[in-house]
Formats: C-alpha cells, structure tokens, sequence
C-alpha cells in the first residue's frame, strides 16, 4: 500500500496534479510520522487506519465548510475525500454487519465491547465504526 501511495505521489508530481500530490503527500507524511512513533515500517493495518483518519478530517472539513458557505473549500475537500476514498478497501454493508451481529448474540455475546472487538477482528479495515456502533446499539437495546 505505501509503496502504491509513493507510486502515485511520483505520478502526480508527473502530471502536474497538484491536489492528488498534496492529498498523498500528506498521507505519506502521516504514515512516517507513525514509523518514527513505532520505529518500524508501518503494516497494511495501520496504512488504512491513518488514510480513514485523514478521510475524517476531509469530511470535518467539508461540515465546517458548508457551514460558512465557502464553495471552494467544499469542492477541494470533497476532491480530496474522493481521492482518499480510492486507497480505502471497499466497505461491507449494514446486512453483512447485522448478520455477523445476529450470530455473536447467538453465541452469548450481548455487551457492546466484545461484540465491537468481535467485529473488528472479523472485518478489519473493511468495517465502518459508526455503522457498526449503531447496529450492535440497536440490536441489544432491546434485550
């Protein structure tokens, strides 16, 4: 993954994409901010995790942004997100998370940590949190 970020960060740089080059670098950036902190080469795990943080920022952005009704700051978060949404795995959907949910709270799991971490550690990146937080919230409040 990082080697296909710097790939793209030398494309950029080629082609005169100055918001991809910006966007990546940044990315880039934040991942050898990590190494230094760990002192080791960042895995795939964390490479993802700090491009959804840097998603988040994006889309924090874009609410500040509409707030204060400025179109170009919209445009170039909303650039940005996309390009951030490209490196990301594909999300799994609320059924496949409703059923994995179904199936630890048929094998006695009702607290919404463990069922979270059972979560976690089935899907990986691939899971949306707050997707995630809200299904388990609905699906034990009930009981």
């Amino acid at each position: 993954m990082k080697l296909k970020l710097q790939d793209d960060l030398k494309a950029a740089m080629k082609s005169g994409d100055k918001l991809k080059l910006m966007t990546v670098r940044g990315v880039i950036a934040e991942i050898t901010r990590i190494e230094k902190d760990v002192r080791r080469e960042a895995n795939e795990g964390e490479i993802v995790q700090t491009i959804k943080r840097e998603r988040a920022r994006r889309e924090e952005a874009l609410e500040f942004a509409r707030k204060a009704n400025r179109p170009d700051l919209i445009e170039q978060n909303e650039a940005e997100a996309k390009i951030l949404d490209s490196y990301l795995p594909a999300a799994i959907g609320a059924d496949e998370v409703n059923a994995a949910v179904a199936a630890q709270i048929a094998a006695g799991v009702n607290q919404i940590g463990p069922l979270m971490k059972a979560l976690r550690d089935q899907f990986g990146a691939r899971l949306d949190g707050k997707l995630a937080s809200e299904i388990v919230k609905s699906a034990i409040a009930p009981k």
